[in-house]
């Protein structure tokens, strides 16, 4: 039988340069960093003077690669790791922080009884007079990955016990995962944070970021600890300052990394794109929490040869639970 077919011919396409997408691409990144980078000012960086010395290498990179390890080496002055760019689907860091963390993850199992792994976010336990805990390492945009963490939290609610939740190594990730998990602990909606964005050369009007009832689970009401320290992270910030907004929760540990930055994908055309901030996180009374991180309410000073055979952390919070509830 026959089958009518149509078709027709793809336009001709002419080998592009890649030099020109590179010079392109420059323009673009450039233009990202002086109108949309939240951080812009933060470290008094000439951008101008740093994007004069690096055009030239930028437009005569050989690849989509050397540009972006060229383009890493002039954004490294912002010492931001939520400033990063990505090619062939891998990520080329622009700064490497390094901080001492107060937790030995190596160790903790053995400090924690009752230990158990349930998969690589959420590891749990709980101690013979009934306090429970939960590991959590990052807020995973996948409900299932943090499933464990809920079910940690309902065999403490229905035990009537306390609960320490650990974000001393939790490096952020989905904001919504933390609101989720930590709207479990109100019964009403409440501010925690605000943050202000950049766009065009200018920021617009402080937002005040609000913790809404997880109504899909029984408000928590026993007492809770949260540990936090320099491996606190972007939205784990956040959710130590949800956690704030709790009567019955104290934090301790060390005061948290001081980075965020809602970092938003720009493509330069040339194979490579770039994650720029776009916000400024603030506390509730609009002071920047850039470089300066969120104070606990118990500070628990250590070194990281204590948590070799102990964990000062873990004992202050399981020492302040263990204390009869004040009237």
């Amino acid at each position: 039988m026959p089958h009518p077919i149509s078709f027709r011919t793809a336009q001709g396409t002419a080998k592009r340069d890649s030099s020109a997408d590179h010079a392109e691409a420059a323009l673009t990144l450039k233009r990202a960093i002086k109108e949309d980078y939240s951080y812009h000012d933060l470290h008094g960086v000439n951008w101008d003077q740093r994007f004069a010395e690096y055009t030239n290498r930028l437009g005569a990179a050989g690849s989509a690669g050397e540009f972006a390890r060229i383009a890493a080496g002039l954004l490294a002055p912002a010492k931001d790791i939520h400033l990063w760019l990505e090619v062939d689907g891998k990520i080329v860091p622009t700064f490497q922080r390094r901080a001492p963390w107060n937790i030995n993850l190596t160790t903790l199992p053995k400090r924690v009884e009752r230990w158990s792994r349930r998969n690589a976010v959420v590891s749990d336990g709980e101690f013979a007079d009934g306090i429970h805990y939960v590991l959590i390492r990052s807020w995973p945009s996948r409900n299932e990955e943090l499933q464990p963490a809920f079910d940690a939290l309902e065999r403490a609610r229905k035990a009537g016990a306390p609960l320490i939740i650990d974000v001393r190594a939790n490096g952020g990730g989905a904001e919504v995962a933390a609101q989720q998990f930590a709207g479990c602990f109100v019964d009403c909606p409440v501010a925690y944070a605000k943050h202000i964005t950049r766009s065009g050369g200018k920021f617009g009007q402080p937002y005040t970021r609000e913790l809404q009832p997880n109504k899909a689970y029984p408000t928590f009401t026993n007492r809770v600890a949260v540990l936090a320290g320099q491996g606190t992270i972007s939205s784990a910030e956040g959710f130590v300052m949800m956690m704030q907004q709790n009567p019955r929760c104290s934090i301790f540990g060390e005061r948290t990394a001081g980075a965020s930055g809602n970092p938003q994908r720009i493509d330069l055309g040339n194979g490579v794109a770039a994650l720029v901030p776009s916000w400024k996180q603030l506390n509730l009374n609009g002071e920047l929490l850039e470089t300066k991180g969120i104070e606990p309410q118990v500070t628990v000073p250590a070194k990281q040869a204590d948590f070799e055979n102990g964990d000062p952390v873990l004992d202050g919070a399981l020492n302040h639970l263990r204390e009869p509830k004040r009237p």
